[in-house]
C-alpha cells in the first residue's frame, strides 16, 4: 500500500536518532542522574533507569503524533515551528560547542537513606528537563511534520523506540560510563553532538524559512 510508503532515507532516520540522542546529551545528564540516585540501591536504580526510557518513549510518541493536531488548533504552521525549531535547537546545541556541556535547569534534592520516595523524581526532574526539554519537542514535532505517509510516522516512531533503549542504556550503565570517560571525554564527545546537532538545527530552520519566504529558494 502506498500509505505504508517510507519517504524517508537511511540516512535522514540516522541523522534523527543521532540528533535525538545528540540533545539528549547523555555524558552531560550522567552527573544529575548519578547525584539523584546514588543513595538508592543498585535494584532501585535499575528501576528508575528502566521507567525513564519507557516514559520517554511513550512521551515523544504522544508528542509525534498529536504535535500537529495541537498546531493545528492553534493556528501554527508548520514552517513557522521548523524555523522556532531550527532556532531553540541552536540555542541548544552552541553551549555543547562552546563549553562541552548541554544547558540543564539545576536540580536541588534531598539525599535519601533508604529506597522510599524513588517514584516521585521520575517526571521530574528526571524526565523533565533532564532527559527531555524544549528542543527535544521540538525536534520532535518538526521530524513528524515531515511525514508524508503513515510509514514515515511509523519509521520516526521506531527511531523513537531506540532512543528510548539508549536512554535506558545511559541511566543503566551511568556509573562505570562516568568513571571510564572522565571529564576530558565527557567534553569531547559532547562537542561533537554539539556540533551534529547545529547542523541539524541549520537544516530545519532553513526549510522553515523557504517555505515561509519562497522567493529565498
Amino acid at each position: 500500500m502506498v500509505i505504508m510508503e517510507i519517504t524517508f532515507t537511511v540516512k535522514e532516520l540516522l541523522l534523527y536518532l543521532v540528533s535525538l540522542f545528540s540533545i539528549f546529551s547523555p555524558f552531560a545528564v550522567i552527573g544529575p542522574y548519578t547525584a539523584l540516585t546514588q543513595d538508592f540501591s543498585s535494584g532501585v536504580r535499575n528501576r528508575i533507569a528502566f521507567r525513564v526510557g519507557v516514559f520517554t518513549m511513550i512521551n515523544l510518541i504522544l508528542i509525534a503524533w498529536l504535535g500537529n493536531v495541537i498546531l493545528d488548533i492553534l493556528g501554527i504552521s508548520l514552517a513557522s515551528l521548523r524555523c522556532a525549531g531550527g532556532l531553540v535547537l541552536i540555542l541548544a546545541s552552541l553551549p555543547m560547542i562552546r563549553k562541552g556541556s548541554s544547558p540543564r535547569r539545576k536540580v536541588d534534592h534531598e539525599k535519601v537513606s533508604s529506597d522510599e520516595g524513588w517514584q516521585s523524581i521520575i517526571v521530574t526532574p528526571l524526565i523533565f528537563p533532564i532527559t527531555m526539554g524544549a528542543g527535544t519537542i521540538a525536534l520532535v514535532i518538526t521530524q513528524a511534520g515531515q511525514a508524508v505517509t503513515i510509514g514515515d510516522k511509523l519509521a520516526l516512531n521506531v527511531i523513537i523506540l531506540l532512543h528510548g533503549m539508549l536512554v535506558f542504556s545511559t541511566y543503566f550503565f551511568s556509573g562505570p560510563v562516568l568513571k571510564k570517560i572522565g571529564t576530558q571525554g565527557n567534553d569531547v564527545i559532547t562537542r561533537i553532538g554539539g556540533i551534529i546537532l547545529l547542523s541539524l538545527a541549520f537544516m530545519i530552520f532553513t526549510d522553515g524559512l523557504k517555505e515561509l519566504l519562497p522567493g529565498l529558494g
